[in-house]
């Protein structure tokens, strides 16, 4: 939930064996930073976010599972360091980590410590009481928070990157697909479309569970694989559902109209955003994409993979790239957004260049602009997927990770846009990052 407001105090510290801790206590979120070598972030109900320490990166999902995150010492995906950590050793992280907010805290309320900045004792309260929403976080309550929401969300197994920090909506769960060989992400469950009354018990459900952590969410993200499959008549009561519940921009406001519209709204959420495939026999039209774009939806992610249409079969995709082109068209003439996704590595080596060739052909055929993105993915062949066995089969070699940078930098070089001031925007995306 975006919020226009001016910044929130910043409290510097300075303790009688001149550590330096600095407080920085904003409307949705609260940061510690430890002699410049520690940094913690915590939402506003005290849940820790994520924190940096030692040189590499931590984030924590809402149900306590932890990503430890580390750039590699040479450039390249390679070298970079992805990984999940076990769950006992999650605990003990996240039990070490609060226990330094619990040092913190004391350092805050030792009469040695002195305030080396302008904060004023109203600043100071405001400290200590974000202070008390983070140590009322104890392991207990992250269990019970854990249990909270698995009971209210499925599984949320992946979003495009510029949605990670979205409130996630489940108007269905599971895909309506569920073939592709690469993904094994919905393969425990049945496609479910919620009814318009149980949609908005979980709109309900998710507020409670959010509480005033609900400010850090900057848009909606209807989930989950394909939510806008379903039939139009279904899905615009649930988009009015949302407007009822939340506030977003009206479509096509831009620019000097939007950031005056947004200071007439600081508290708002920036539109809404759905993946849809390109296979369903559901297909919308321009006009049925305006008007959901009239209801707040913003950008639709589409999963091209590969242009070449022998690829495609082999990874289980009913469509053809020309499908994806069409829909693309339909979508952005709704006045909606696109992301497209390509599945870098595809193929292994069997496939490389013909993947390489389609894709750039088909990506060129698309209106793509300013607003749109392009993401690069990297295949991960999890161990025991369908695609693992049909490469197997087909005696195909993987790509090495070089080898698939290399890939990626090909089909970034063959792309071409008339007017390079209105070019989409070109981004990697790796599905190994995502914890909700």
């Amino acid at each position: 939930m975006s919020v226009l407001a001016k910044p929130m105090p910043i409290v510097e510290l300075l303790t009688a064996d001149n550590h330096k801790l600095l407080i920085n206590v904003r409307r949705e979120s609260t940061t510690l930073l430890v002699d410049d070598k520690l940094s913690l972030s915590y939402d506003r109900e005290g849940r820790l976010i994520g924190a940096w320490q030692d040189g590499r990166n931590y984030r924590r999902s809402l149900d306590n599972r932890v990503l430890e995150k580390q750039e590699g010492t040479q450039p390249g995906l390679a070298h970079r360091v992805r990984r999940e950590l076990p769950a006992d050793e999650a605990r003990a992280w996240l039990e070490k980590i609060y226990a330094l907010a619990a040092q913190s805290a004391e350092l805050l309320a030792a009469p040695s410590t002195r305030v080396t900045n302008a904060a004023t004792p109203a600043d100071l309260t405001l400290a200590r009481d974000a202070f008390a929403r983070i140590l009322s976080c104890d392991w207990q309550r992250l269990v019970r928070d854990r249990e909270t929401f698995h009971w209210i969300y499925r599984p949320v197994h992946i979003l495009p990157p510029d949605q990670y920090l979205a409130l996630v909506l489940q108007a269905t769960e599971g895909c309506s697909h569920n073939h592709c060989a690469f993904c094994g992400f919905y393969r425990d469950r049945k496609f479910h479309i919620k009814s318009l009354a149980e949609f908005r018990q979980h709109i309900r459900d998710v507020r409670a569970f959010f509480g005033g952590a609900i400010g850090l969410r900057k848009s909606i993200f209807l989930a989950d694989a394909n939510a806008l499959v379903m039939p139009q008549e279904q899905l615009v009561p649930l988009f009015d559902a949302i407007n009822q519940e939340f506030v977003i921009p009206p479509c096509g406001v831009r620019d000097d109209a939007l950031r005056a519209w947004q200071a007439e709204h600081p508290i708002h959420f920036d539109g809404v955003f759905s993946f849809v495939d390109a296979f369903t026999t559901r297909r919308k039209t321009a006009r049925e994409f305006a008007d959901l774009c009239q209801r707040g939806l913003r950008r639709v992610y589409v999963g091209l993979e590969t242009g070449d249409p022998e690829l495609l079969r082999f990874l289980g995709k009913p469509n053809t790239p020309n499908d994806v082109v069409q829909l693309v068209d339909h979508i952005k003439a709704g006045g909606v957004a696109v992301g497209i996704i390509v599945l870098a590595g595809a193929g292994g080596e069997k496939y490389a260049a013909q993947h390489v060739r389609h894709t750039v052909a088909t990506l060129n055929q698309m209106p793509l602009d300013e607003r749109d993105l392009i993401y690069f993915s990297e295949l991960v062949d999890f161990p025991g997927s369908d695609y693992s066995a049909l490469a197997r089969d087909a005696n195909i070699r993987p790509l090495r990770v070089a080898e698939i940078e290399h890939q990626m930098t090909q089909m970034r070089a063959g792309l071409y846009f008339p007017d390079l001031m209105r070019a989409p925007k070109i981004s990697y995306y790796d599905i190994r990052e995502f914890l909700y």
